[in-house]
């Protein structure tokens, strides 16, 4: 599995873009902010302040979370409203197995998946109409 260019969320824009969707899954060492991508893949985006510890251990810990990323990327959603565009706050914490970074993951990617598609489900019944 590659982690091209494509897969990589840049811009302030686009990161106010996944904020301001208001959908987001809440880790002990992460939030993941999520919104739908116009994009063919999943894309991701981390942002890390300093609070979070020294230069190394802010990079080690986004080297981490995108071989995470990358290594799960076969269990990504594929089906509507996905595929989403992703932004990873990093809360302070002491750096993790890459493992559990994975499994937090996929674990947050699942739920915010599930949020998705029921705001889809509910649009459309909406715009159904009653009978």
């Amino acid at each position: 599995f590659g982690f091209p260019r494509s897969r990589r969320l840049r811009g302030q824009g686009a990161f106010k873009a996944v904020m301001d969707a208001r959908v987001r899954a809440d880790c002990p060492a992460f939030s993941l902010h999520s919104a739908p991508s116009t994009a063919s893949d999943t894309r991701i985006g981390i942002s890390i302040g300093r609070r979070v510890g020294t230069a190394a251990a802010r990079n080690r810990i986004k080297r981490l979370l995108r071989e995470a990323f990358r290594l799960s990327q076969e269990r990504h959603p594929r089906e509507s409203p996905a595929p989403y565009d992703l932004v990873v706050a990093v809360r302070p914490h002491e750096a993790m197995p890459l493992e559990e970074y994975r499994r937090l993951l996929l674990a947050g990617l699942a739920h915010v998946d599930a949020v998705w598609r029921k705001r889809a489900a509910r649009r459309a019944e909406h715009e159904e109409g009653p009978p």
